[in-house]
């Protein structure tokens, strides 16, 4: 093997490594950031709900209301 095929063997396999790292990171840095948004997402569901159960209240009242009239 001559050193020029040596250099371009050790800079290949270095490259490699480094887009698997940098691949490594992205795949971490997605995960983070896809939990922060089910968590977003989350709380919006909970104020819905909250809401929901607001509004049936108040149409089970008025219903009540209509019934007894």
């Amino acid at each position: 093997m001559t050193e020029a095929w040596a250099i371009v063997i050790a800079a290949a396999v270095t490259g490699i490594f480094g887009l698997a790292g940098l691949a490594i990171k992205e795949f971490r840095n997605m995960k983070i950031k896809n939990s922060e948004d089910h968590s977003a997402v989350l709380s919006k569901l909970d104020n819905v709900e909250k809401g929901v159960h607001h509004v049936s209240e108040r149409l089970d009242d008025h219903i009540d209301w209509h019934l007894k009239k």
